[in-house]
């Protein structure tokens, strides 16, 4: 079951579900995104797979499961 969270309240650990579809576990919270303002990362580096999901500071994002 998935539920809709502040990026504020997401943690290493947990498994998100990016807009195209991608499910990622969060190994790594980038407070910055390149240069843009207002913009964070959440970033999987892991034997799996390495992926990195941009996001709106203050935005919500779909969490699958918590770490």
């Amino acid at each position: 079951m998935s539920e809709q969270l502040k990026t504020s309240e997401v943690k290493v650990g947990d498994k998100l579900l990016s807009k195209d579809g991608t499910e990622l576990t969060v190994t790594r919270i980038d407070p910055t995104f390149l240069t843009f303002d207002g913009m964070m990362a959440f970033v999987e580096d892991s034997d799996q797979q390495w992926f990195k999901m941009p996001a709106k500071i203050d935005s919500e994002v779909t969490v699958l499961s918590r770490g």
